[in-house]
């Protein structure tokens, strides 16, 4: 175990709980226009004061079918309710596909998280060009043997790929770029899904055992779905946590380290946890929206004057990301 870390079994935490965030401190935007192909000005100018904010917004009316949301959760439920032994036989491999077991994933001076998971991605051939050169994140999913679980799985990743590409069409125009900006840089796109599953935590009078401790995501941005426990909490800027509770039929979308990057700063990547409060199991699945594996990160061109120069190096988007899954996932 590396030095300075907590020797209990799971991390832990011991505040009572945040209170319930308000629709002003992460807003609901209705992606209604853009989904139809209308006037998106609004969509902009409400995504671009919530990136400024806390950088967490919910998105209804988003395009994705309510079925195949309850189709790939109840495929997650199976999936998490099998053997372990069935699950560690798909234990995750070089492509960084596969079953995460509990406990695998630990934050710098932490004790492990209380989760699993299953990680998939674009799913690339073995002759796959980006696979033969052995570019990280690039090559074939692997399944467990239940042939609906993949297709229930692979349905849902498509619309929210999709959703995601249109997305990026709103943060270009919510920066001033133009509208293809990061379309474009997404020709071979690496976007990782996590089926999420938190067990019920072992809770004290002193203290609770914490389901992702507090980390900012890697990546330009993530679009999450989570269940009717809820669960996530992020930090506002003057440093209170508030929960951001389950809405029907919405998503939560938040920033990541690269775009906060990318705009110096301009649109924010926020602190946030998971904490299981229920008493029961929790289950949610996070999409990671990420650029072609070589894609250089550095300030854009509106997020920088004479009187804000660009406060972060160039990075390779791909290697920042792998090198972050390293520290906290393979404790490397």
């Amino acid at each position: 175990m590396p030095a300075n870390v907590d020797t209990k079994r799971y991390d832990t935490l011991t505040d009572q709980g945040p209170r319930k965030a308000s629709l002003e401190e992460v807003p609901v935007i209705d992606l209604a226009p853009l989904i139809a192909g209308q006037d998106i000005s609004e969509v902009v100018e409400s995504l671009r004061r919530a990136c400024k904010d806390t950088a967490f917004f919910y998105v209804k009316n988003h395009g994705v079918e309510p079925g195949v949301i309850r189709d790939v959760f109840a495929a997650s439920r199976e999936f998490f309710e099998a053997p372990i032994d069935e699950r560690l036989q798909i234990t995750r491999n070089k492509y960084n596909r596969g079953y995460i077991p509990m406990g695998a994933t630990q934050l710098p001076g932490k004790a492990p998280d209380l989760k699993d998971s299953f990680d998939l991605g674009i799913d690339l051939p073995l002759d796959d060009p980006a696979v033969v050169a052995g570019v990280p994140f690039h090559g074939p999913n692997q399944w467990p043997a239940d042939p609906e679980f993949k297709l229930r799985v692979e349905r849902y990743f498509s619309e929210v790929q999709a959703l995601g590409m249109k997305m990026l069409r709103v943060f270009a125009l919510a920066l001033d770029l133009e509208e293809e900006y990061f379309v474009r840089l997404y020709e071979k796109p690496v976007i990782s899904m996590r089926l999420l599953h938190y067990p019920q935590p072992l809770l004290s009078d002193r203290e609770i055992e914490v389901g992702s401790g507090v980390h900012t995501d890697y990546g330009v941005f993530t679009v999450l779905y989570q269940d009717p426990a809820g669960g996530l909490e992020l930090q506002k800027p003057d440093g209170e946590w508030i929960a951001a509770p389950f809405i029907d039929d919405t998503f939560v979308i938040n920033l990541g380290d690269l775009m906060a990057r990318w705009t110096n700063d301009v649109f924010r990547s926020n602190p946030h946890r998971v904490v299981n409060r229920t008493g029961r199991e929790r289950f949610s699945i996070a999409a990671f929206l990420n650029p072609t594996y070589s894609t250089v990160v550095s300030c854009l061109p509106t997020c920088q004057s004479s009187d804000n120069p660009a406060r972060y190096e160039a990075i390779g988007a791909g290697e920042y990301v792998m090198n972050k899954i390293k520290a906290n996932q393979f404790r490397q």
